[in-house]
C-alpha cells in the first residue's frame, strides 16, 4: 500500500488555490444547511476547514490495487466524523468517484471477506444517499452499479446476514439494501429476485434484538421492508407481498419498537397495502395469514423499548392503539378492501367463507382483558356477524365460573357482546335469510348452547356466582325478547311462529327451571348482611341488583316460554319479596319494587284492585319510578303501567287515553304524586255515576245542535236499512271516559289538590281536546273548573290559537303550534331536536338531509301526542274552513319526522297505530271529499294531504286495510260520491276529473263498486263520453283507471273487456262526436300488453272498425298493431280492408298494422301478394326513405321491419342499382333504417348485375355512417348495427357471390385513397383503444377494432405504402402502451394485435427489433387467445429475420415491462442481465398446477393462431332456440350469410376426434406449452445455472411431465426435449439429496415409457403416454418433495418400490382408493382427482376401463363410507368421462349410468347443495354428448350442397327422455337461489320440443311454484300451463323488476316449448 498524504499541516492547507477554497465554503454551506445540528451559533467566527483526506489520491489508491481495506476504512471514518466541516462524499463524487470504483475493490476471490466487504458496502450505501440528495445526474449509473452489486455480491450478502455475522454487519447490509429499494423501484424488485429474503435466512436479524441500542438491528430491518411500501409503486409492493412470509417478519417485533417506528410502518401499511384497491383480496389473503393477523392483534399490548419514558408512552399510546383499530377493522370487515366475504347467510348456511378471519379470532387470548382488543373484537362481530360463532368458542374457552376477577371480565365481555349485537341493526340483515334461518341465528347470537350449558350447571351451587350466571342469562333473554318484539312489529308472522316454536322446545332444556330461580330470590333475601363470597377477588352484587335480576328474569321467562308460569303462582311469596325490598337501603331499590309488582301482576291480574288493601301503595310504586327524571328507568316502567291503566278500565279500552294519561304523567310535575294515585283510587271508586254522567252530557250536547239531529235521523235510519254506518257524523265523538270528569269532582273536594295539580290537569285537557277535536265536548267535561286551559279551549270555538307555555310545557308540540297556527318559520331540527342537518342522512325534507339520533330514546306516546296535535290541526282548519296548501305543506313535513322517527327506532306499531288513527277517524272521513266540482272547498286540501300521506305510506296503509280495512268507508264514499257525479256527468256538468282520478287511484273502490260503476259507464250515451273541448269526460277517465288496475291484477276480466270493446268501436267510428280517445287507447294498450289472453275477446268486426275509424291517432293504431301481434285471426281482416284503395293509401294504420302481421309466418305464407300491393303504393316513400331518412315520416321508422321484408321480397334490382350507383351521406342517423338500407343491398348482391363499384359505394357510405357514430357517441347498438352489415356484405359479396373481385385491389384505391376511409379509421382507433374501467365499458371497441382489420385485408395488397401510415397511427396511439399491457380490456387487446398482425401481414417494412420488449411486456404466458397472437406476432418477427434472439431469456409480463422499461427510455447494460432462476420465478405455482390440470392435450406445436371459432356444443344450443323460418328471399340471405360457418361446423364434425375428444371447453388462464417448452430449453441450454430443483419446487418440470400425454408428436418431442436438457443439468446439481430422488424419478420415467407403447409401434419416436399416467407422474413429482401433503408417503413408497408404473392402469388406484390410514380420505380424493383431470380422450377412458375401477367408484358412492366432499370428487370424475361422447354411450349401455343417476337423484335432499350442483353438470353433459353423437350421425350424410339442412338432426329420445325423468326428480332437491333455479331451467332448455311434450301440467306446476314466488305471476303462469295458451306468456307483469330477469327469461322459454 502506497503512503497517504494527510493534510493535517498548514503547509498543505497552503497549497489549495483560492478557486478551491472558494468550491469549498459553498460545500461546507451546504453541509452545515443539510446538518444544522452541526451549527455551533455562540461562535460567530467561521470555523478554518481542515482536510482529513487527500480525494485525489484516495482514488489513486483504489485504481492502483484492489482490496484496499485501510484506505475505504479511514474514508468512510471521515466521511461518517461529525465534526467535519467539509462534505467528503460530495467532494468524491464530485472529483469523478463513483460506486464502480468502490464496489471493483471486492474482487472474486475475497467476496467472503467482511473486512473489506463491511467498508465498501457502508460507502456504498453513503454514495446512493448523496447521489439521491445532491446529485440526481449520477442517478442512472448509481442504478447500474446496484444491478452489478445485486449480479455479484450475492454471496457476501447472504453471510453478512447469516448467524456468521454480527449486528454491525447486518445493519449495514439492510441499510444499503434500503437505500438501494428507495433509489429505484425496479431495483427493489431485483433485489426480491436475487438476495435469499426468506424467514429461514433472516432469522438471525429478527431474534433478540437490542433494544437499548438506538439504531439497531431490528429498526435497519423495519426501515428496509418499509422501504417497498413507501412509494406506493405497486409492482414492487406486488412483488414483496408475493415473497411468502417477509412483510409478516416486521409484526411481531411492533409490541417493543419505537412508537415513530411502529406508527411510521402501520401507516404506510394501511395506505399502500391494505387500503389500495389494485392489490386483489387474493394476494391480501396470502399475505396476512391467521398468524399474522393474531401477531397484529398482539400490537394492542404495545409496551414500546423497555427503557422509554411512560410520558413518551402514553403520547403515543392512543395513537398506534387507533390505527391498530382500523387496520385490524378494514381487514376483518371490508369486502372491498380487507380479507372478508360477504355471507348473505351470516354464518347459517354450511359453507365458512372466511376460514382465514375465523382461525384468527379463535387463536386470540383472552381479548376482553385488553379494552382496545375487546373493542376491536366487538366491532368486528357487528359488522360481520357470521364470525360470531369463533367468538362464542373463545368465550366457552374461558366461561368457568369462580370467584375470581377472570370470571366477573369474561361475564362482562359476553354482556358487552349481546349489548353490540343489537337486534334493530341486525334485523335489516335478515332479507336475505329464510324463516328457518333467520330463527336459527336469532337463537344461535342470543342463546349460545355453549354458554347455557355451563350456567345451567353452576347455578345454585354459589350463590355470588350464580347471580354473575343470572345476569348474562337476562341479557340473553332481554335480547330475545326484543327479536320478538322486532319481528312482531314487522309484520313476519311465519318468522315470529317458527322462533316461538323453537324457543318452546329450546328454553326448557337449556336454562335453569324457575323453581331454581325462586330458591336464588330467597337465598338473597336470607343471607345476612355479614356474608362474603369465598374469594374477595369477584365482588360481590349488592341485594337490591341482585333481586332485581331474579325477577328480571322471571319476567323475562314469561315473556319467552310463559309455560314456565304455570306452576310458580304456589311457589313465590311475592308480599315477603315486596317487603324485603321495603328493608332495603341502596341500588335501584324503586325499579325493583316496580318490577316486584310487575311480576306480581304477571301471577294475579286482581293485584291492583280496589280489593286489594296495598292497592294504592302499589300503584304509588309505580307512578314514582314512572315519573322520576333521574335516569331511564322509567322506559322500563312503562309497559306494565300502561297494562295496569288498561286492566283496571278507568279510560274504558280507549288507547288516545292512556297514551294521554302517560304523557301527561312525564311532561307535568306534581309536586305530590300520591294526588295522582287518589284520582285514581276515586275514579275506580265511583266509576259507575262518572260513566253515566259522562253519556248524559255528551248526548245533551249532540241532539241540542239541529245539525246532530239530522245526522241522528240519518244515523237510525241507515241502522234501519242495514246500511254502512261508517261515516256517520253523528258518531265523530267517541263518547270519552269519565277520568277527566272524576279529576273535575276531585279538584273540587280538595282545594289544595289544585294547587298541586293545576299543570297536570291543563295539560291533560290541552291534550285531550287535541285528541277529541271537539271544543264544545271539552267545555262541558272540564265544567265550570277555573283552568288556565279553558281560555285555550274556549279560543278554539272562534279562531285557531297556538298553544302556550302556561297549558303545555313541551318544546316540540309548542314550536309544531306556532308554525302552524301562527305561521312562524322555525327550522326542522330546532322542532325536533332528535334531528341534526348532515349530508349522510337518510331523512330528506324539502331537500335538506337530515340525520336522525338514533341513541335519543323517544316515548311512543309522546310521538302519538304529536301525531295527535298534527290531527287536531288538519280536523279544526278545515272545519274553520282557514286550511291551505301552506298549512298542507307543512303538516306532510311533520308527519314524514314522525313516521321516519318510528321506523327508525323500529317502532312501526305506534307509526301504525298514528295512521291508523287517522283513517278511523270519523272526522277525516267526514272531511273526505272525492270529487272536485271546481268550487272553493276546504275539504279538498284536506283530502289531498291525506292521499299524500297514502301514498307516501302504502306499506302501513296496505297492513292496516289488510287487518282492519281502513279504506272501506273511503271506498264506499267513493262509490256514493261517484255515483252521484254520474248525474250531472249525464248533464254535461263540468267537473275535475284529474283530482277524482287521483283520489280514486290512490284510495281506490271495492271490488263490487268497480263493478256497479262499470255498469254506470255502459249505461251512458255517447254524448256522455265527451266534454264541450272533446276530451274524454270522467266517465272516460274512471274506465281508464279500472282498465289500469284491473291490467295488474290477476282476476278476471273477460265479460267486461266484451262490453269495453263495442262501446270503444263505437265512439271510434262516431262521426258526430269525434273524440280524443287517446287516454282510453293508452290504457286499453297497456291493459292487453299485461293481459294478453283476453285478445280473443275482441271479435273481427270489432277488428274490422278500426278501419271505420274517424281520426287514426298515434295510439290507435299502437293498438291495432298489438291487436294484430296478439292474435293471428285478424289477418284476414287486414288482407280484405287493405284491397280498399283509401286503407291502403292510409299510412298511418296500414304500414303500422302491417308491420304487426309480418310477426306471424302464415301472413308471410299465405299472402305475399300483399306485400306487393303495399310496395307499388309506398314505391316512391320507400325509396326517399332509403335515400333521405331525415324526411321520412315516422310511421315509416316505427314500420321498419314491414319496409324490410317489403323492399327484400318486391323491390326491382333495377331500383337497387338506382340506390347504390352513387354515395350516399345521410343527415339523421337511424337503426331502422340502416336495417333496410342493408337488405335492399343484400338484394342487389344476389343479381347478376352486381358491380364492384356498387359495393364501393355501399361499403363507404356505411364507413361514413360509421365514423359519425363514433364521432357523436351513438348509442352501442347501432354501431353494433352497422359494423354487423359490412362484416355481412364481406362475406356475402367476397365468398358467396365472386362479383366482388377482392384480388384486384386497384379498385379498393378509391376507398382508400378517400377522406371517408381516413376518417374511419381515425375515428375507430380514437375510440375504441380506450382500456375498460369500472365507469365506462368500451362494448363497441373490438367490434369495430375488428371491423377494421378486415377491410385492410380486404382492401390492401402486399407490401402497400399506406399500411406504414396505419401502423405508425396505431403504435403512436396515446392509449396504446395501456392497452397492451391491461389486464382488464382483453377483448379490445386481442382486436389491437389482430390489427397489428394484420398490418405487418401485409407489408413487413413496418416491423422493428425495438417493438419486441412491448409484445413480451404485453405476454402473460397463456393460452388466452391475446397472448396467442402475440406468440404468434413473435414468430412472425423471428421468421422475418429479425433479431429476437437478442432478447434471451425472454422476460414476458410486468417483469419484462420493467426490465426493458418501454413506457421510458433506458440505457442498455450488461450488468442487468437476469439469471435464468429470476426468469424461473415469473411462471406462478398456482397458474402451473392449473396448467397441468387443464393441460391441452390436443394443442398442436405451431405458431399459426387462428381466431377461435363457435364450439359444437354451442351451435347445437343455439339451433335449439331458432324458431322455423318461412321459405322466402330473406331466408336465401341468411343462408348465404352463415354457410361458410356453417361449413366450417361441418368439417369439425366429421373429424374422427369429435366422439373421442372431451367437449368440454379448453381453460384460457392456463400457460401455453408452446412457449413455456421451448423457454425452458433455453433456460437449460449447456452451461446454465438453472437450478433443477427450483424446477421441481415450482412445478414446471412436472409441466413438462404433462406434455408426455399430447396427442402431438411435436409436443411431446418438445417435453423428451426439456427433460433431456433437464437431465444434462442435474449433473452440475450440487445437492446430493435432490440429485438423487430426481435421478431416480427419471430412471422410473425411462422404464415405465415401455408399459404405454404398443408392441407394434415400438419404434416409434416420441412415445405418447396416456394423459391420466402422465398426470399421476407429474403431480406424484409434486407431492414427493412436500412432506406436509397427505400423499407425501404413500406417493414416495409407491415410487420407491416400483421399478417401472404400469401407464396401462391407473397407477396405485386401489391402495389409495381403499387406503385404511388417517388421511383415507384425502388419498381416496387425490387418486379421484387423478382420474377427473387425467381423462381427455378416448385412449385415458380405456385405461379407466382396464383398471376396473370405474363400478368401484359408483359402488362406493351410495356407501355410508361416502361424505359430500368424496361424492362431489365421484361425480366430476364420473363428469369428465360422460364429456366424451363415445365413453357415455358404454357407460350408458355397459354400466347402467342412468339407472345409477334415477338412485343418485332420489337420495338428495335440499341440505346436498354442493352435490345437487355437480350432478346438475353432469346432466347438461350428457345431453351435450347426446346431441353430439346424434348430431355426427346426422352429417355423415349431410352434403356441402345441403349445409343449410344441419339443424335438422335428432337425438336418441329414450336416452334423452331418462335424462329429463331424472331432471325432474331433481326438483325438490334444487334450492330456492335463482342463480341454482336459472341452471336447473337451462338444463330443461336444453332438451329437445320433442322430449318436452312428454311433461305433463302437474310437473309443470310444479317447476312454476319452485321458481315464482309472486303470487300473481305465479297464477298468470300456471293459467297459460293450464289454458295451454301461451300468449299469457308475453303479458309485461311477467317483466316486472321484483322477478329475476334470467330466471324469467329462461322459465318463459321452458313454457313457450311445452305449450306451442
Amino acid at each position: 500500500m502506497g503512503k497517504r498524504k494527510y493534510t493535517e499541516d498548514e503547509q498543505s492547507a497552503k497549497k489549495k488555490s483560492k478557486n478551491d477554497e472558494n468550491s469549498q465554503d459553498e460545500d461546507m454551506d451546504d453541509a452545515s444547511e443539510e446538518q444544522p445540528e452541526n451549527k455551533v451559533p455562540s461562535k460567530p467566527a467561521p470555523v478554518p476547514r481542515q482536510n482529513l483526506i487527500d480525494i485525489k489520491h484516495f482514488r489513486k489508491e483504489l485504481t492502483n490495487k484492489q482490496g484496499q481495506t485501510m484506505a475505504l476504512t479511514q474514508f468512510l471514518q471521515v466521511c461518517l466524523n461529525p465534526d467535519a466541516n467539509i462534505d467528503y462524499m460530495l467532494e468524491y463524487l464530485k472529483s469523478g468517484g463513483n460506486s464502480h470504483e468502490i464496489l471493483r475493490q471486492i474482487s472474486q476471490d475475497n467476496k467472503k471477506n467482511l473486512t473489506l466487504a463491511t467498508p465498501t458496502f457502508h460507502l456504498f450505501h453513503l454514495i446512493i444517499l448523496k447521489v439521491q440528495s445532491s446529485l440526481p445526474h449520477m442517478i442512472t449509473i448509481t442504478e447500474e452499479a446496484c444491478r452489478y452489486f445485486l449480479n455479484t455480491f450475492v454471496p457476501t450478502v447472504e453471510i453478512m446476514i447469516s448467524e456468521n455475522s454480527g449486528p454491525r454487519h447486518r445493519k449495514i447490509v439492510l441499510n444499503l439494501l434500503t437505500s438501494i429499494v428507495t433509489l429505484n423501484s425496479d431495483l427493489g424488485i431485483e433485489v426480491l429476485n436475487q438476495i435469499p429474503l426468506t424467514p429461514k435466512n433472516l432469522q438471525y436479524i429478527i431474534e433478540k434484538p437490542n433494544y437499548k441500542e438506538k439504531d439497531n438491528v431490528r429498526t435497519a430491518f423495519v426501515h428496509f421492508i418499509t422501504s417497498f411500501l413507501v412509494d406506493g409503486h405497486l409492482p414492487l409492493i406486488k412483488a414483496l407481498l408475493e415473497k411468502p412470509g417477509l412483510l409478516p417478519l416486521v409484526i411481531p417485533g411492533l409490541i417493543q419498537d419505537e412508537p415513530n417506528s411502529v406508527l411510521m410502518f402501520l401507516n404506510i401499511l394501511k395506505k399502500n397495502v391494505i387500503d389500495n384497491l389494485l392489490i386483489s383480496k387474493t394476494l391480501k389473503l396470502k399475505t396476512f395469514s391467521h398468524q399474522v393477523l393474531n401477531n397484529l392483534f398482539r400490537v394492542f399490548l404495545w409496551k414500546g423499548p423497555p427503557d422509554m419514558s411512560s410520558e413518551l408512552k402514553s403520547e403515543s399510546h392512543n395513537e398506534i392503539m387507533l390505527l391498530v383499530s382500523e387496520i385490524i377493522l378494514t381487514l376483518f370487515t371490508s369486502h372491498k378492501y380487507g380479507l372478508y366475504f360477504v355471507d348473505d347467510s351470516l354464518g347459517t348456511s354450511d359453507a365458512n367463507k372466511n376460514q382465514n378471519l375465523y382461525k384468527c379470532l379463535l387463536s386470540l387470548k383472552r381479548p376482553w382483558d385488553n379494552p382496545h382488543q375487546c373493542e376491536a373484537v366487538l366491532n368486528i362481530i357487528y359488522k360481520c356477524p357470521d364470525l360470531h360463532r369463533a367468538i362464542i368458542n373463545l368465550i366457552e374457552q374461558s366461561f368457568e365460573p369462580q370467584n375470581s376477577p377472570t370470571w366477573k371480565s369474561v361475564t362482562q365481555f359476553t354482556i358487552q357482546l349481546l349489548d353490540k349485537m343489537k337486534p334493530e341493526d341486525l334485523f335489516l340483515r335478515f332479507k336475505k335469510l329464510s324463516p328457518t334461518q333467520t330463527v336459527n341465528f336469532i337463537r344461535f347470537v342470543t342463546l349460545p348452547v355453549p354458554l347455557l350449558k355451563i350456567i345451567h350447571l353452576n347455578i345454585g351451587k354459589d350463590l355470588n356466582i350464580s347471580l354473575y350466571c343470572v345476569k348474562v342469562l337476562v341479557k340473553m333473554l332481554q335480547t330475545v325478547k326484543r327479536y320478538i318484539q322486532i319481528l312482531e312489529a314487522e309484520d313476519t308472522d311465519v318468522n315470529v311462529a317458527e322462533l316461538k316454536q323453537k324457543l318452546e322446545n329450546f328454553l326448557p332444556k337449556h336454562v335453569p327451571p324457575p323453581t331454581s330461580v325462586i330458591a336464588l330470590i330467597n337465598n338473597v333475601i336470607n343471607r345476612s348482611n355479614s356474608q362474603t363470597t369465598q374469594d374477595n377477588n369477584l365482588p360481590k352484587i349488592e341485594d337490591a341488583e341482585a333481586m332485581l335480576l331474579l325477577v328480571d328474569l322471571l319476567l323475562l321467562y314469561n315473556n319467552t316460554h310463559p309455560a314456565f308460569f304455570e306452576s310458580l303462582e304456589t311457589s313465590i311469596d311475592m308480599k315477603k319479596i315486596l317487603e324485603f325490598s321495603s328493608t332495603l337501603s341502596s341500588g335501584p331499590i324503586s325499579l325493583l319494587k316496580f318490577k316486584i309488582i310487575s311480576l306480581w301482576l304477571m301471577l294475579d291480574s286482581t293485584v291492583l284492585t280496589l280489593q286489594n288493601p296495598m292497592f294504592k301503595d302499589l300503584f304509588l310504586i309505580m307512578l314514582e319510578v314512572y315519573t322520576n327524571d333521574d335516569d331511564d328507568t322509567w322506559i322500563e316502567a312503562k309497559d306494565t303501567l300502561q297494562i295496569f291503566l288498561r286492566n283496571t278500565g278507568i279510560f274504558e279500552s280507549d288507547e288516545d287515553e292512556i297514551h294521554l294519561m302517560m304523557y301527561t304523567l312525564r311532561h307535568s310535575k306534581v309536586n305530590q304524586i300520591s294526588l295522582v294515585a287518589d284520582i285514581v283510587e276515586h275514579v275506580l271508586k265511583n266509576g259507575k255515576e262518572l260513566s253515566q254522567h259522562v253519556r248524559e252530557q255528551v248526548v245533551n250536547l249532540e241532539i241540542s245542535n239541529e245539525e246532530n239531529q239530522a245526522d241522528l235521523d240519518k244515523l237510525l235510519n241507515d241502522l234501519m236499512n242495514s246500511k254502512n254506518t261508517d261515516d256517520s257524523a253523528f258518531l265523530e265523538n267517541k263518547i270519552p271516559s269519565s277520568f277527566i270528569v272524576g279529576c273535575m269532582q276531585f279538584i273540587q273536594n280538595n282545594r289544595d289538590a289544585k294547587k298541586h295539580l293545576k299543570q297536570f290537569l291543563c295539560l291533560y285537557v290541552t291534550n285531550l281536546l287535541h285528541c277529541n277535536y271537539s271544543p264544545e265536548l271539552t267545555e262541558v267535561l272540564i265544567g265550570d273548573s277555573k283552568l288556565d286551559v279553558r281560555s285555550y279551549v274556549a279560543n278554539w270555538l272562534v279562531e285557531p290559537i297556538p298553544l302556550s307555555e302556561s297549558t303545555c310545557n313541551d318544546a316540540t308540540l309548542i314550536n309544531l303550534s306556532n308554525s302552524i297556527i301562527r305561521n312562524e318559520v322555525v327550522n326542522l331540527n330546532d322542532i325536533f331536536n332528535f334531528i341534526e342537518l348532515s349530508e349522510d342522512g337518510n331523512l330528506v325534507v324539502e331537500e335538506m338531509t337530515y340525520k336522525i339520533n338514533a341513541t335519543e330514546t323517544i316515548d311512543s306516546s309522546k310521538l302519538f301526542m304529536w301525531a295527535k296535535y298534527l290531527m287536531f290541526c288538519i280536523v279544526r282548519l278545515t272545519t274553520m274552513e282557514k286550511i291551505d296548501e301552506e298549512h298542507l305543506l307543512k303538516i306532510e313535513k311533520y308527519f314524514d319526522v314522525l313516521i321516519a322517527l318510528g321506523k327508525k327506532h323500529h317502532m312501526i306499531s305506534d307509526c301504525r297505530n298514528i295512521i291508523l288513527n287517522m283513517l278511523k277517524n270519523p272526522h277525516f272521513l267526514k272531511m273526505y271529499q272525492p270529487v272536485d266540482l271546481n268550487k272553493k272547498d276546504n275539504n279538498i286540501v284536506a283530502t289531498k294531504l291525506m292521499t299524500k300521506i297514502i301514498k307516501k305510506y302504502q306499506d302501513i296503509v296496505t297492513y292496516l286495510n289488510k287487518k282492519y280495512y281502513v279504506l272501506k268507508p273511503y271506498q264506499q264514499k267513493n262509490y256514493n260520491e261517484v255515483l252521484k257525479m254520474f248525474i250531472k256527468i249525464k248533464k254535461k256538468k263540468n267537473i275535475n276529473s284529474e283530482y277524482t282520478i287521483s283520489v280514486i287511484e290512490t284510495i281506490g273502490l271495492s271490488k263490487e263498486s268497480d263493478y256497479q260503476i262499470l255498469e254506470q259507464i255502459f249505461t251512458c250515451d255517447i254524448e256522455s263520453y265527451v266534454k264541450e273541448d272533446k276530451e274524454q269526460s270522467l266517465a272516460l277517465d274512471l274506465l281508464c283507471t279500472l282498465l289500469d288496475k284491473y291490467s295488474r291484477v290477476s282476476t278476471d276480466f273477460t265479460q267486461e273487456i266484451k262490453k269495453i270493446i263495442p262501446l270503444y268501436t263505437k265512439l271510434l267510428t262516431n262521426k258526430e262526436v269525434t273524440p280524443n280517445l287517446t287516454k282510453l287507447e293508452a290504457s286499453m294498450i297497456n291493459f292487453f300488453e299485461n293481459k294478453p289472453n283476453l285478445v280473443v275477446n275482441v271479435k273481427e268486426d270489432d277488428f274490422r272498425q278500426f278501419f271505420q275509424a274517424n281520426t287514426v291517432r298515434k295510439t290507435t293504431s299502437q293498438l291495432a298493431s298489438i291487436l294484430m301481434k296478439l292474435n293471428k285471426r285478424y289477418i284476414n281482416v287486414f288482407v280484405e280492408q287493405i284491397k280498399r284503395p283509401e286503407i291502403l293509401s292510409q299510412r298511418e294504420l296500414t304500414l303500422p298494422i302491417g308491420n304487426a302481421a309480418i310477426s306471424h309466418s302464415e301472413f308471410l305464407a299465405e299472402h305475399k301478394n300483399v306485400l306487393s300491393e303495399i310496395y307499388r303504393e309506398y314505391k316512391s316513400n320507400i325509396v326517399k326513405f332509403l335515400e333521405r331518412p331525415h324526411k321520412a315520416g315516422q310511421v315509416y321508422l316505427n314500420s321498419w321491419q314491414l319496409i324490410r321484408k317489403v323492399v327484400i321480397e318486391c323491390m326491382e334490382e333495377t331500383e337497387c342499382c338506382k340506390i347504390f350507383n352513387k354515395t350516399h351521406k345521410f343527415e339523421a342517423l337511424d337503426a331502422s333504417h340502416l336495417q333496410v338500407l342493408h337488405v335492399a343491398f343484400v338484394k342487389l348482391c344476389l343479381s347478376n348485375t352486381l358491380k364492384n363499384d356498387q359495393v364501393i359505394n355501399y361499403i363507404t357510405t356505411m364507413l361514413q355512417v360509421c365514423s359519425n357514430a363514433l364521432k357523436e357517441n351513438k348509442e352501442d347498438d347501432l354501431i353494433f348495427i352497422i359494423t354487423s352489415n359490412i362484416e355481412n356484405i364481406l362475406k356475402v359479396a367476397k365468398n358467396v357471390i365472386g362479383n366482388f373481385k377482392t384480388d384486384e385491389k386497384d379498385d379498393c384505391k378509391k376507398i382508400t385513397d378517400s377522406a371517408v376511409w381516413h376518417g374511419f379509421c381515425k375515428s375507430v382507433l380514437k375510440d375504441s383503444l380506450r382500456v375498460k374501467t369500472v365507469d365506462r365499458a368500451n362494448v363497441t371497441g373490438p367490434k369495430t377494432l375488428s371491423l377494421l382489420s378486415n377491410l385492410i385485408r380486404v382492401f390492401y395488397s402486399t407490401d402497400a405504402e399506406d399500411i406504414v401510415t396505419l401502423f405508425d397511427m396505431v403504435t403512436s396511439h396515446s392509449e396504446f402502451l395501456n392497452v397492451m399491457l391491461s389486464y382488464h380490456s382483453p377483448d379490445i387487446k386481442y382486436r389491437l394485435l389482430e390489427l397489428l398482425y394484420v398490418l405487418m401481414s401485409i407489408n413487413k417494412s413496418v416491423l422493428k427489433s425495438q417493438q419486441i420488449p412491448v409484445y413480451l411486456s404485453a405476454y402473460r404466458a397463456t393460452r388466452s387467445p391475446s397472448d396467442r397472437l402475440i406468440l404468434t406476432i413473435l414468430w412472425f418477427y423471428e421468421h422475418s429475420m429479425l433479431p429476437v434472439n437478442e432478447y434471451k431469456p425472454y422476460l414476458f409480463g410486468d417483469s419484462a415491462a420493467n426490465f426493458y422499461a418501454v413506457r421510458k427510455s433506458k440505457i442498455s447494460t450488461l450488468w442487468g442481465h437476469p439469471s435464468p432462476n429470476q426468469v424461473i420465478n415469473l411462471y406462478d405455482k398456482e397458474t402451473i398446477a392449473r396448467t397441468i390440470k387443464h393441460f391441452p392435450v390436443n394443442q398442436k406445436l405451431n405458431y399459426n393462431h387462428q381466431s377461435k371459432s363457435e364450439s359444437i356444443t354451442n351451435f347445437l344450443n343455439r339451433l335449439r332456440h331458432e324458431k322455423p323460418k318461412v321459405k322466402d328471399v330473406e331466408l336465401n340471405v341468411d343462408n348465404l350469410i352463415h354457410k361458410e360457418h356453417h361449413l366450417q361446423i361441418l368439417h369439425a364434425i366429421q373429424s374422427p376426434d369429435v366422439l373421442f375428444a372431451s367437449h368440454s371447453e379448453e381453460d384460457e388462464s392456463i400457460y401455453d406449452p408452446a412457449f413455456v417448452y421451448p423457454h425452458l430449453s433455453q433456460l437449460m441450454a449447456p452451461g446454465s445455472v438453472a437450478s433443477c430443483f427450483k424446477l421441481l419446487r415450482s412445478g414446471l418440470l412436472s409441466l413438462v411431465v404433462a406434455g408426455l400425454g399430447s396427442r402431438c408428436p411435436r409436443m411431446r418431442a418438445a417435453a423428451y426435449h426439456v427433460l433431456h436438457r433437464f437431465w444434462q443439468l442435474l449433473e452440475t446439481e450440487r445437492h446430493k439429496n435432490d440429485k438423487l430422488l430426481l435421478t431416480d424419478f427419471i430412471t422410473t420415467l425411462r422404464a415405465s415409457l415401455s408399459t404405454a407403447i404398443d408392441e407394434s409401434l415400438w419404434n416409434m419416436r416420441n412415445p405418447q403416454l396416456p394423459a391420466i399416467g402422465a398426470l399421476y407422474l407429474a403431480r406424484a413429482l409434486m407431492v414427493s418433495t412436500s412432506p406436509s401433503e397427505p400423499l407425501y408417503r404413500p406417493v414416495n413408497n409407491f415410487l420407491i418400490a416400483k421399478q417401472t408404473v404400469d401407464l396401462t392402469v391407473v397407477p396405485d388406484f386401489l391402495s389409495l382408493f381403499h387406503d385404511s390410514e388417517v388421511e383415507t380420505v384425502d388419498r381416496r380424493n387425490w387418486t379421484l382427482e387423478i382420474i377427473r383431470d387425467g381423462t381427455k380422450t378416448m385412449s385415458d377412458v380405456t385405461v379407466i376401463f382396464k383398471t376396473m375401477c370405474l363400478k368401484m367408484i359408483m359402488g362406493f358412492y351410495s356407501s355410508s363410507l361416502c361424505d359430500r366432499r368424496t361424492k362431489i370428487q365421484i361425480l366430476r370424475t364420473l363428469n369428465s368421462i360422460i364429456t366424451i361422447p363415445r365413453a357415455f354411450e358404454i357407460l350408458v349401455e355397459g354400466y347402467s349410468l342412468l339407472s345409477w343417476l334415477h338412485c343418485v337423484a332420489r337420495e338428495l335432499t335440499k341440505e346436498d347443495r354442493s352435490v345437487v350442483k355437480e350432478v346438475l353438470v353432469l346432466l347438461k353433459n350428457m345431453i351435450d354428448s347426446v346431441n353430439i353423437i346424434g348430431f355426427v350421425k346426422h352429417c355423415s350424410k349431410v352434403e356441402e350442397a345441403k349445409v343449410d339442412s344441419l339443424a335438422q338432426f335428432k337425438v336418441k329420445s329414450d336416452v334423452e327422455y331418462e335424462i329429463l325423468t331424472i331432471i325432474c326428480n331433481m326438483l325438490p332437491s334444487v334450492g330456492s337461489e335463482e342463480e341454482e333455479l336459472v341452471i336447473y331451467l337451462k338444463l330443461l332448455n336444453l332438451v329437445t320440443k320433442r322430449s318436452i311434450k312428454f311433461l305433463n301440467k302437474n310437473q309443470m306446476i310444479n317447476i312454476i311454484a319452485k321458481c315464482v314466488k309472486d303470487n300473481d305471476c305465479m297464477k298468470m303462469f300456471k293459467q297459460s300451463v293450464v289454458s295451454k295458451n301461451h300468449l299469457m306468456l308475453s303479458s309485461k307483469l311477467l317483466d316486472s323488476p321484483a322477478l329475476d330477469k334470467y330466471l324469467m327469461d329462461e322459465l318463459k322459454t321452458l313454457l313457450h316449448t311445452f305449450i306451442d
